[in-house]
């Protein structure tokens, strides 16, 4: 009775290792992961083409050596430095136009005190009075047809001189203006005087003189 009853302990102690055995080996195939249900898609590289062979160039071709050029020898006139250039002459300046030249001046004075005027015709050369003043004329000229303006000049020299009176004696004369009068501009260079003023009119030439008639007979 004794034996049978460690016999039961030996199978319920069987059984019970039995079960812990079933339930590790349970235990170890839940813990493995499970297999893939497809495939990996594995990228192909593409086919390489073939290289395509290497063309190597053609050898350059031989050229002939052009015979040599025979220069010929320089002359001495070539070897010799060149003669300098001619240096151009200038142009001389073109002469001005010569004026017409008159003997007789025609000249016009006023006196600022009685107002009075004269219009008088004074020789070249030749002095002439008017009241206190003196004129010679020492050149008479009109503008020549190639100037753009016509125009009468005269160079004169006026002198002032009181007029002498009896018993006394002639005071000296005193040059009150020398130069040009231009016509067309009497203020250009104009006499300066506190009683006088005079201007040019023009230029002309002098009256020809009759001849002389016959002498009567006797």
């Amino acid at each position: 009775m004794i034996r049978s009853s460690a016999l039961a302990r030996t199978a319920r102690r069987g059984v019970w290792l039995a079960g812990v055995a079933a339930l590790a080996f349970a235990g170890l195939v839940s813990a493995q992961p499970a297999a893939p249900s497809n495939p990996p898609l594995i990228a192909v590289p593409p086919p390489q083409q073939p290289a395509q062979p290497i063309q190597e160039e053609a050898p350059p071709q031989e050229t002939p050596t052009p015979a040599p050029v025979v220069v010929p020898p320089m002359t001495e006139k070539e070897i010799a430095p060149a003669p300098p250039e001619a240096a151009a002459e200038p142009e001389k300046p073109a002469a001005p136009p010569r004026r017409a030249r008159y003997d007789v001046a025609v000249l016009e004075a006023v006196d600022k005190i009685t107002a009075e005027t004269l219009v008088f015709e004074a020789p070249v050369g030749k002095p002439l009075r008017y009241k206190g003043l003196i004129f010679t004329v020492r050149a008479c000229e009109r503008s020549s047809p190639e100037e753009a303006v016509e125009d009468s000049v005269a160079y004169l020299s006026i002198d002032s001189q009181p007029r002498a009176e009896a018993g006394r004696p002639t005071p000296p004369a005193r040059q009150v203006f020398k130069g040009w009068m231009y016509a067309s501009s009497p203020g250009l260079h104009p006499l300066e005087h506190p009683v006088y003023d005079a201007w040019v009119i023009s230029c002309r030439a002098a009256a020809p003189q009759p001849a002389p008639g016959p002498v009567a007979s006797r």
